[in-house]
């Protein structure tokens, strides 16, 4: 892979390590890895004609929601957040120029839904109410572990289909929802520029079909192993994002992530250049063949760290560091009790005592992380609340 790096400030911040910034130490200027690149790649502009591809992973606590918008004003919607707080922020940065860099945009093209846990459904009623429309749905069709449960009916009424059938009935004109298949493909953009490819859904992954989660006859129905897997694709550059989908390494899970890239699924092979991490940061996920086979320059981690949950895990946090690639974590992911990132529930994985998160690769706190594309889909830049890099799209594994 073939790394073109320059940073540059964000805002008023410059790229200060994460551990400086919470602890309110004397702030330092983060370097690249050590034998990386050091040519200049000039920054993708946030200015009309300068950009092709916005990706917005936005700050919803431990959530999904990421905002893809092309510059005529197309709008992809990758699930919701989980509350209405989190409706009104997507809505928010819909209607607002300066945010998304378009206009007031009040159509939601393209909706998909990975998976039915609260954290990934529960700002969509909001986002209706407010007067956005969504044009086309896809999720993973039926689920027999949500039905009738008040999140989920919110969920399917506000895509028209309030008797949960999957199908246009007389009284739901306003039907938008499709069950999706993996292959699927949408295009956005004045032509078609930008790519949304499913490389799984519900455990299938180029035909070897599993159908997780939403079979009766398992016996503890589980979501996440069946989330949708999507590449959005711009010319040479690549974002993956799989809602909670697992892998079979640090806790036992149904080997999805794996699946995902040994069936060939990922178009162009599976080296890709951003990864939003699977669920959260959580040691259910990123296992290290996965992280490998990917080989993001930057990973980013939707998150707030709860004691319910303790997210992000230093384990997750290791496979990236290890792979050398940047960590953007949307919200504050230190465990105030350790002052530092969780241990793994399977501690003896987290190398205690030895492994140390290298604060110069992992930004803490970022906010909303947004990635602007070049138009020629050949560089990028990313940019959180104190991180701005810009990076090459174009390596020796992924070229058309």
């Amino acid at each position: 892979m073939q790394y073109l790096l320059s940073f540059r400030p964000c805002g008023m911040a410059i790229l200060y390590l994460a551990a400086a910034a919470v602890a309110g130490a004397t702030p330092s200027v983060a370097q690249p890895f050590e034998g990386l690149g050091s040519a200049t790649l000039p920054t993708v502009a946030d200015t009309p004609g300068a950009w092709g591809l916005r990706i917005v992973v936005l700050n919803v606590g431990q959530a999904d929601a990421i905002l893809v918008i092309t510059p005529n004003g197309d709008v992809c919607l990758i699930d919701s957040g989980k509350t209405s707080a989190a409706g009104n922020r997507i809505v928010g940065y819909l209607s607002t120029k300066t945010l998304n860099g378009v206009g007031n945009l009040k159509t939601i093209d393209l909706l998909y839904t990975s998976h039915y846990d609260l954290d990934h459904i529960g700002g969509l009623r909001r986002i209706v109410e407010r007067g956005v429309r969504v044009r086309k749905a896809f999720d993973q069709g039926l689920s027999r572990k949500r039905n009738g449960k008040p999140r989920y009916v919110e969920y399917v009424t506000a895509l028209g289909d309030p008797n949960n059938n999957l199908v246009q009935d007389d009284d739901e004109p306003g039907f938008v929802r499709h069950k999706l298949h993996y292959g699927h493909l949408e295009r956005m953009g004045l032509e078609d520029e930008v790519e949304v490819h499913c490389v799984s859904a519900r455990g299938d992954t180029k035909g070897q079909g599993h159908d997780w989660a939403l079979d009766p006859s398992v016996a503890k129905i589980n979501e996440n192993p069946g989330c949708i897997a999507l590449v959005i694709r711009l010319g040479e550059f690549e974002f993956y994002t799989a809602g909670d989908q697992t892998g079979n390494e640090w806790r036992p899970s149904p080997a999805i992530e794996e699946a995902v890239v040994n069936s060939g699924a990922i178009p162009a092979g599976p080296d890709i250049d951003v990864l939003k991490v699977n669920h959260h940061g959580s040691d259910t996920s990123s296992s290290s063949s996965f992280v490998q086979a990917l080989d993001p320059e930057v990973a980013i981690i939707s998150t707030r760290f709860t004691r319910r949950d303790r997210l992000p895990k230093r384990i997750t946090l290791k496979q990236f560091q290890e792979n050398r690639c940047y960590v953007l974590i949307t919200g504050d992911g230190i465990d105030p009790e350790m002052g530092g990132y969780a241990d793994s529930s399977r501690t003896p994985l987290d190398d205690t005592g030895v492994f140390t998160v290298n604060e110069s690769v992992v930004f803490n706190d970022q906010g909303n992380v947004t990635i602007l594309v070049s138009c020629d889909g050949r560089r990028y830049t990313v940019m959180g609340d104190s991180f701005a890099g810009t990076f090459s799209a174009v390596d020796a594994d992924n070229v058309h």
